[in-house]
């Protein structure tokens, strides 16, 4: 969304912003120049509304079994690492990058582990990093992530509409199984054929119920809305603000 539309809404509503655009390469490519056009972008609101950084994710996958593919991908995230560093973000999303039946569970699972682990080791203790599933068809490998990395600022960022999407559990069965490791939720709706970024009551998704486990099972964890639709945002950002 266009950030004039997004600073309107920035001025009526009390809320943070996760900032998409040093999710694509190109961007990264020119990473000095491209932080200093986007300080000037938000400079209307960046020093009063909480960033959150999400990290580039098209072609990239950290748990490849290509170590140039693995190198290229922690080289794309550390960029988009700067750059949350230069806005003072305390918050980075990135994707499992596990893509069904394309690799064996377990040689995946060990090169992500991996992979997270050292990316780790020179990173702010401060920041907080959430791992999301996309087209993940169970939360096992997920919660394995998150268990064997076993570092304080590294938790999970809960899609409900990719569970939607892709997952044949149900959201609440993975807010179950995953319970405190969620520090960090996408939500949006759609009808469970794709992943359609609608807003809260715009899909199949039982919204109410799904916010009450997580209020209870994961309290702590941030919600955000991930919305691509102007009206659609608005609407559940007054549904949230009406009902929580």
């Amino acid at each position: 969304m266009e950030t004039d539309k997004i600073e309107k809404l920035l001025k009526r509503y009390p809320v943070g912003l996760e900032v998409i655009s040093f999710g694509i390469g190109e961007v990264l490519d020119d990473l000095e120049h491209s932080i200093s056009y986007y300080q000037k972008e938000f400079a209307s609101f960046k020093d009063n509304t909480p960033l959150a950084f999400h990290g580039p994710f098209l072609d990239l996958q950290p748990g490849s079994c290509d170590g140039k593919v693995r190198s290229l991908t922690e080289e794309r995230f550390n960029a988009s690492y700067k750059a949350a560093q230069a806005f003072g973000s305390k918050a980075m999303i990135f994707h499992t990058g596990y893509l069904p039946n394309v690799y064996i569970d377990k040689y995946w699972l060990e090169n992500v582990v991996a992979f997270w682990k050292e990316f780790l080791e020179d990173k702010s203790k401060e920041c907080m990093f959430y791992i999301e599933n996309v087209l993940d068809t169970d939360w096992e490998l997920l919660k394995e992530i998150v268990d064997r990395v076993n570092q304080p600022n590294f938790k999970a960022c809960l899609d409900i509409g990719h569970v939607n999407a892709y997952s044949n559990q149900t959201v609440e069965e993975w807010i179950k199984a995953l319970g405190e490791r969620i520090g960090y939720v996408h939500l949006h709706n759609n009808d469970g054929t794709r992943d359609a970024h609608q807003g809260l009551e715009y899909g199949t998704l039982p919204i109410q119920t799904i916010l009450q486990q997580l209020k209870h099972d994961t309290p702590d964890a941030k919600w955000s809305l991930e919305i691509g639709d102007e009206k659609m945002l608005e609407e559940s950002l007054q549904w949230l603000i009406k009902k929580y």
